[in-house]
């Protein structure tokens, strides 16, 4: 028993330090000033495995990292989000996180019984869906309707890059993943 909690938690600060390193890089790497999400992928699969809680913790991981890398001026759309509505900015950059990575976990875990490669591919999907719609709606409600469009367009094109990477690494990771902890 307490190999298998070593194990749990060593793989679980592996996975954390993935996204927080990811997230770093990844803030690096965008189109229109928003950042191509690569971390999506450790916390779809850390929440297949270890379940919703762990897939929030993880999406709260990243919110935290991506809040840190807008408020230091890192991310420059983030950055100029921050400069309009301080409160949201931070508040949706942490929220749209912890979402992705619960919302994935749970359509993983509710469909694996019935057919595990669907299950881990939807729940690929609904990560960046979530992630970058929940960003979209706090756009739409609490900024100017042009700014918002705008943003919406490089957003698309994020999302659409997110999406691919996602469906196409998520489920073979998985199996890598799922081979080596047990």
């Amino acid at each position: 028993m307490t190999n298998d909690k070593t194990k749990r938690v060593v793989t679980l600060s592996m996975f954390t330090a993935l996204v927080i390193v990811l997230q770093v890089v990844a803030t690096f790497v965008n189109f229109g000033g928003f950042p191509i999400t690569l971390t999506l992928v450790p916390i779809i699969i850390a929440g297949a495995v270890y379940g919703i809680p762990v897939g929030a913790f993880m999406g709260l991981t990243f919110g935290v990292v991506v809040a840190l890398m807008v408020v230091v001026g890192a991310d420059p759309s983030g950055a100029t989000l921050l400069s309009l509505h301080p409160v949201i900015t931070i508040s949706a950059c942490i929220l749209k996180g912890i979402l992705a990575g619960a919302v994935s976990a749970a359509i993983y875990h509710g469909l694996k019984e019935k057919n595990e490669k669907l299950a881990i591919i939807l729940a690929a999907a609904a990560a960046p869906i979530v992630n970058t719609g929940t960003l979209y709606i706090a756009l739409i409600l609490f900024f100017d309707a042009t700014f918002a469009a705008m943003l919406g367009a490089f957003m698309s094109v994020n999302f659409l890059i997110e999406l691919a990477i996602n469906i196409i690494i998520a489920p073979s990771l998985l199996r890598v993943v799922h081979k080596k902890i047990q």
